[in-house]
C-alpha cells in the first residue's frame, strides 16, 4: 500500500504483526503452504522461507522509508 502512496496510522498494527513473526536470525517461517497441490514442493511449512522473508523485508522497507 505504501508503494501506492497510502500512509495511515491503521497500518501500524499490521506492520507490528509482521515484525513480531520475525525470528532471531531475521527470517520469517512459512505458515501456510500449497504443497501437495503442485508438481513440486518449494519450501516446508514451519521452516524459514526465502520467499516470505523477501516479501516481508520489501514491505517493511517500503513502510519505513515513507516515514
Amino acid at each position: 500500500m505504501t508503494k501506492l502512496g497510502y500512509r495511515d496510522e491503521r497500518m501500524h498494527e499490521a506492520v507490528d504483526l509482521v515484525v513480531s513473526k520475525q525470528d532471531e536470525r531475521g527470517r520469517w517461517k512459512l505458515e501456510t503452504t500449497f504443497n501437495g497441490r503442485f508438481q513440486a514442493d518449494i519450501e516446508r511449512k514451519g521452516e524459514p522461507s526465502k520467499w516470505v522473508t523477501l516479501n516481508a523485508l520489501k514491505a517493511l522497507k517500503s513502510f519505513y522509508s515513507r516515514t
